[in-house]
């Protein structure tokens, strides 16, 4: 993968079984220039895979491939591919059948990129002609920006000097809907920092910290998920001759932490030294809070006797990630356990969910949903995958894993308004003190 300091010289799968939602939005979706629309010529085509939790694919047009095995976060440059009507076809790595097959029109002589997004069960897709800003004058750069960041239906994007309060201040580019692309914007060229916030907003969920705009070049930022329900990554392309790009990682993360240590009271949570958050009760788990990305060092301490440390973790929190660090185990052996979250929106009418078992001395369990075994052997400091379940109330039972002694039973666990959340019931107490406790994620 590209990162943004590649490119500062410059200025710097549709069928889901046969039902996949695959969209096309087109920047400017033309008919093929000359040719009467047969083709016989070429253009130019870059591919950018954001795909979360997909393999890596192979976008091929007509014969000719434009991509091969592009992993996440993956960008190419420029590739030559007939113009024209063209069969478009997307498929997995080493698999030849398409997850994407569809037809195009692609101008001839044209330059586009084509952003894939989503999630490998829904991918979606722009196809964007790509070209300079009109009007675009000595002194000045433009910029656009694509939604592709599933879960934020709409953005705003600043550019500003470094550091600028967001009070006061109007985007540069305003409304941005998830699946398009805005108008470029011409703003005078130099070095500023770029941030995204939620539209109508000043909540800043995409900080890409100082990043230098030539004179006279246009651009184009694709914000795209990887994993959180709030935060969003970008990647900057540019429009010149050899279709120069790289992933500009926000300098965000999140974190929340739930208090699952038995017999020890409520908690305070340091990263870096600084408190993060206070007083975090036993059962209680805190809602997100932006830290920055990168590796931290988290401490545990009882709110009750502050400096002396229980438990620490390094996280390495990932840009535009959300991560849960949960503090379990009995007095004298308590520990803090880091896990990676994926709050993007399931599908149309579902809950997402995963179980969490923090409860020590239990052992493995199996989680029953409705009576039927949904998790199996889920070990003592372990999260199991994520799985889907229509919006609906339920009976969770959990029972020791390979037998039918139930320890927990939860007879009405509501997820009649969670079509499209994410939630994690997590399995906490000792063996004769158990309890399950439901949190929304997204």
């Amino acid at each position: 993968m590209k990162t943004f300091a590649d490119i500062r010289g410059v200025g710097r799968y549709a069928r889901r079984a046969a039902r996949l939602v695959f969209v096309v939005v087109l920047g400017l979706f033309v008919a093929s220039c000359g040719s009467g629309g047969g083709g016989g010529g070429t253009t130019l085509m870059r591919v950018f895979n954001a795909v979360y939790g997909g393999t890596p694919i192979t976008v091929t047009i007509g014969a000719t491939a434009a991509a091969t095995a592009l992993p996440f976060e993956g960008l190419t440059v420029y590739k030559q591919v007939p113009n024209g009507s063209q069969e478009l076809k997307v498929a997995a790595a080493g698999n030849a059948s398409p997850i994407v097959d569809t037809t195009v029109s692609l101008a001839g002589n044209a330059q586009y990129s084509y952003v894939l997004y989503g999630t490998a069960s829904t991918p979606l897709a722009l196809l964007i002609q790509d070209g300079p800003a009109a009007g675009l004058t000595t002194g000045q750069f433009g910029v656009r920006i694509s939604n592709a960041a599933v879960g934020n239906a709409s953005l705003d994007v600043y550019f500003t000097a470094s550091g600028v309060p967001l009070d006061g201040v109007t985007p540069n580019i305003s409304n941005v809907t998830l699946g398009s692309t805005s108008a470029f914007a011409l703003i005078t060229s130099g070095t500023f920092q770029v941030r995204f916030t939620l539209h109508n907003s000043k909540q800043v969920i995409y900080d890409g910290g100082m990043v230098p705009f030539a004179s006279g070049v246009s651009y184009a930022f694709v914000a795209y998920s990887k994993g959180s329900g709030t935060l969003v990554n970008a990647a900057l392309l540019v429009m010149d001759t050899t279709g120069s790009g790289a992933v500009v990682n926000s300098s965000l993360a999140d974190l929340k932490v739930a208090q699952a240590a038995p017999l020890t009271g409520s908690i305070n949570t340091l990263v870096n030294g600084t408190v993060a958050f206070s007083n975090v009760p036993y059962q209680g788990v805190t809602s997100y809070g932006v830290q920055a990305a990168g590796t931290q060092t988290v401490t545990i301490e009882p709110s009750a006797t502050p400096g002396a440390v229980i438990a620490t973790a390094q996280p390495p929190f990932s840009p535009a990630t959300d991560t849960s660090l949960v503090v379990t185990g009995l007095p004298g052996a308590q520990t803090a356990l880091v896990f990676a979250d994926n709050n993007i929106p399931g599908s149309i009418g579902n809950a997402r969910m995963r179980v969490i078992n923090v409860a020590p001395g239990l052992g493995a369990v199996d989680v029953l949903v409705n009576f039927a075994t949904k998790v199996s052997n889920l070990a003592t400091n372990a999260a199991s995958s994520y799985f889907e379940l229509p919006a609906d109330t339920y009976t969770i039972n959990f029972d020791l894993a390979g037998t039918t002694t139930v320890v927990l039973s939860m007879p009405s666990v509501d997820l009649t308004a969670g079509a499209g959340r994410t939630y994690t019931l997590y399995l906490m107490g000792t063996p004769n003190t158990l309890a399950g406790i439901l949190t929304r994620d997204d």
